[in-house]
């Protein structure tokens, strides 16, 4: 029988960290299953393949062996080492837009679709991000070091719902800054706003429950919801925030940002809020409260939370803005009757976020250096604020429209009617880009215009940026 003379396919990759009688047996298993080593054929020895592929002759060895106890090949005394021929060719595998996704799978792959077709900002003007530069290290690795020496604990599992510590700061702080009367037992700690969602979908939704959700919403909240399957009830938001009075009759949830819409940045007024609690008793439905920068609006209207007598909201709040994105710490505060549900829930999705960073999480909020961190930065991001909103305001076609713009970390400018927010913002460079309204939205067509941070660079650089914005906004209209 003729040798094959062709090694291509056997040839190891050095720079990979797979070991080289992994690779081979893998390599080897492919070539016989796609038909490049047909049945019956004999390989090379031993000795003779390590030498051609410049491998031990063992790892050669130990690879025939594999495959030999794998039914793959066929060692016969004095004659050598063959192909099975029990070993039929495999059928090429359908190409991957050929190939029925899982239904989970195809969600997923709908909510990767939506979060690409919004993107990320880049530079001065990138919204939602706080300003790293100002963050108290000292005090901050003063109080890390404390929870790694000689706690051992740290390093076992912990709580799943969270440190009982962080817990209770946290329930203390909301208390203070927003009115959230919450006990312990009902605080979840999370990993950030995403992880705040995932729980609140896992434990009160099934695939196809209906959640109203504002239009234009927050991309990462509603690939959430994509990905659990939930149909989505848009209710456009307007100059008063979510329009109440277009809630859909039966819906699991609804999702909103009363204090700082996203991106529109409107706040949600108190009657509003009131309709709203009213709809989710009456619908037998529950609220969810995406409060994720209220801390910096220096007179917030009292949390959705505050107003509910009925348990209908589930608070999230996250510390991803006052503090840094990469801590990856965020809560949810369940209703009494749900505390129980909801730790349960926590159990299944995860054993709980790092104890270690928790337990100097508590003792930064439990030591008054979080809420200093926060007052602090209340002043520098109003000013950017003023910044930012005196540099749009003074050199944009009359035609774009700034604001609201009392807090929260970012400012909408909304475009005229035909403005192609996307090809605006895709035409700015990496430097300057800003994320568009339109992609956000779910059926809203007349929502176009740029999101405009300011929180995560200097006010020089803020300045610039937006002068520049604006000028570049005359050249796309």
């Amino acid at each position: 029988m003729k040798e094959p003379i062709d090694l291509e396919p056997l040839f190891p990759d050095r720079s990979s960290g797979e070991a080289l009688g992994a690779q081979l047996v893998r390599r080897l298993r492919r070539a016989i299953e796609t038909g490049f080593f047909p049945p019956a054929v004999r390989l090379l020895p031993t000795r003779e393949l390590a030498k051609r592929l410049g491998v031990a002759r063992n790892t050669v060895a130990f690879a025939f062996d594999q495959l030999v106890a794998e039914g793959y090949l066929e060692s016969r005394v004095g004659a050598g080492t063959f192909v099975s021929t029990a070993i039929g060719r495999v059928k090429p595998r359908p190409a991957s837009s050929q190939r029925a996704l899982p239904r989970r799978a195809a969600a997923l792959a709908a909510a990767k679709a939506e979060l690409d077709r919004v993107g990320s900002s880049f530079g001065p003007l990138r919204a939602g991000v706080p300003d790293l530069s100002l963050f108290p290290f000292n005090a901050w690795h003063r109080l890390a070091r404390k929870h790694l020496h000689g706690t051992a604990g740290y390093l076992q599992y912990g709580e799943s719902p969270g440190l009982r510590s962080l817990r209770e700061a946290i329930s203390r702080h909301i208390a203070q800054f927003r009115g959230v009367v919450a006990d312990p037992d009902q605080v979840i700690v999370v990993e950030g706003a995403q992880g705040a969602m995932h729980l609140i979908a896992f434990t009160l939704t099934q695939p196809g429950d209906a959640i109203a959700i504002e239009d234009p919403c927050y991309q990462h909240a509603r690939a959430v919801f994509r990905a659990h399957r939930l149909s989505l009830r848009a209710v456009p938001v307007d100059e008063s925030g979510m329009r109440t009075d277009e809630l859909p009759r039966v819906a699991a949830l609804a999702y909103v940002s009363p204090s700082h819409q996203f991106p529109l940045g409107v706040a949600l007024p108190q009657a509003r809020r009131i309709e709203l609690l009213q709809w989710a008793q009456r619908s037998n439905a529950y609220v969810i409260e995406d409060d994720y920068d209220s801390e910096f609006d220096a007179h917030p209207l009292p949390s959705l939370q505050s107003l509910d007598r009925e348990g209908r909201v589930i608070y999230a709040g996250t510390f991803s803005k006052t503090l840094a994105p990469g801590l990856r710490l965020g809560y949810v505060v369940a209703p009494p009757h749900l505390a129980d549900t909801f730790r349960t829930a926590r159990d299944v999705v995860s054993l709980g976020a790092p104890a270690q960073l928790q337990a100097t999480l508590a003792d930064f909020i439990a030591g008054g250096y979080f809420s200093r961190h926060v007052r602090r930065m209340v002043g520098v991001y109003e000013r950017r604020r003023r910044i930012v909103v005196d540099a749009l305001t003074q050199n944009l076609p009359t035609e774009f429209k700034v604001g609201p713009a009392q807090t929260g970390l970012h400012v909408a400018v909304r475009g005229p009617r035909g403005f192609d927010d996307v090809a605006a913002a895709n035409s700015m460079g990496l430097n300057r880009r800003c994320l568009p309204f339109s992609p956000m939205c779910i059926r809203r067509k007349d929502c176009k215009g740029l999101l405009v941070g300011f929180s995560s660079a200097g006010d020089e650089a803020v300045a610039e940026a937006a002068t520049t914005l604006a000028y570049q906004l005359r050249g796309v209209r």
